[in-house]
């Protein structure tokens, strides 16, 4: 593999002083040949500058981590910015985290955000690249008559611009879901086309909008110098988030896919496919197997309780490759989260191994929790 990037101090930990932040680092330069950094948002600006001081030192490019879509610093935006679901109502946050609380790409105040903001990190003059996070409307796995979106009266216009009227989609979207034949349709239409041409045009006008909400930050931050790296949910999720990856390869350097089989939280590919089959038992009154029949079906692949198994990112990464990905970074999540993610080593290996196809690795969240045992066990497994 040519490349081996690590996300690095998603947050700032108590204890996290610039010389534990630096030797740190150099621990995980020393064991693997880590070609990019990718650092975190929020951070105060020792720490900051110390990780800049090393990752130069060890000649690798320093990205900052940077949500495109959502807060970028800690604090909530306005609620006025969150999308809007069928209901007319705003699209709730994950647990109401402010960084997992999207806003939406076609109302102007969000683009002069989204470039104020890229103008304040370009303006640090210490980073080589931007890797745009959190860049795709809220996914509506959890519940899709909530969180399914946008039908702001900002999206209305540009939609109604194109000949779409969102208020004729909406009506149908809550015809659909009334309707349990037809809500299989709807269930297939998340991952990939159907036959309802209105639901196509829905899904064209979202892909557009996030397509074109990255170009505009794409072109901004290469004025400024900046390289670009997306972090992209697996290509069997991007058509429920509105990310299409054939266009958005065109407005970067590469591409960094989520394909995570074991991860239960959001963009974890059992968490996605289990909170839609859960949706459709708690509230369609489907049978649980009916349920995940239908998700699987759809989705093309397999979960279970425990998750998927490594051959998923393989089959994942092809996917990729079919839409267009020229330079494709394979996410393998190695923290241990309780309740939320854990690997033996030798799924490790597994993962590791199932990402051959790849052009290199992300080492995802975040470095400074990965054990120095699991940096050595990904070691070994580049070189078997």
């Amino acid at each position: 593999m040519k490349t081996i990037a690590a996300q690095y101090l998603e947050y700032a930990p108590a204890e996290a002083t610039p010389a534990k932040v630096r030797e740190r680092l150099r621990q995980a330069f020393d064991l693997l040949p880590i070609s990019i950094l990718i650092l975190g948002w929020d951070l105060p600006d020792r720490q900051e500058e110390a990780v800049a001081e090393e990752t130069a030192r060890q000649d690798a490019a320093l990205y900052r981590w940077h949500p495109l879509l959502a807060s970028d610093a800690g604090f909530a935006l306005p609620a006025e910015w969150q999308p809007v679901s069928l209901r007319g109502e705003p699209v709730p946050g994950f647990k109401g985290l402010p960084e997992f609380t999207f806003i939406c790409p076609n109302r102007a105040d969000v683009q002069d955000w989204i470039a104020e903001r890229i103008e304040v990190v370009a303006g640090r003059g210490i980073y080589q690249g931007l890797f745009f996070d959190r860049m795709r409307f809220p996914s509506p796995v959890e519940d899709p008559e909530r969180h399914l979106a946008c039908f702001c009266k900002h999206c209305q216009r540009i939609a109604s611009d194109s000949g779409l009227d969102l208020e004729v989609v909406r009506r149908s979207l809550e015809s659909l879901f009334a309707d349990t034949n037809r809500l299989k349709t709807f269930i297939q239409s998340l991952f990939a086309p159907s036959d309802d041409s209105l639901l196509e045009l829905f899904y064209r006008f979202r892909l557009d909008s996030i397509t074109k909400a990255i170009q505009y930050a794409a072109k901004l931050s290469r004025s400024h110098g900046l390289n670009i790296g997306l972090d992209c949910f697996s290509p069997c999720l991007t058509r429920m988030v509105a990310q299409d990856l054939s266009a958005l390869n065109q407005s970067c350097d590469w591409i960094k896919l989520m394909t995570y089989p074991r991860v239960f939280g959001p963009a974890g590919l059992p968490f996605e496919l289990r909170a839609l089959a859960e949706w459709l038992r708690t509230r369609q009154d489907f049978s649980e197997r009916e349920a995940i029949q239908l998700v699987n079906e759809a989705s093309s692949l397999s979960f279970t309780p425990n998750g998927l198994d490594s051959e998923s990112i393989a089959h994942e990464i092809q996917r990729g490759r079919d839409v267009g990905i020229t330079n494709l970074l394979a996410g393998i999540a190695l923290v241990e989260l309780e309740g939320i993610h854990s690997s033996t080593p030798q799924q490790i290996e597994s993962d590791v191994s199932a990402c051959r196809e790849a052009d290199g690795l992300v080492l995802s969240w975040d470095l400074w929790h990965v054990k120095p045992q699991t940096l050595k066990t990904i070691r070994q497994s580049l070189q078997n």
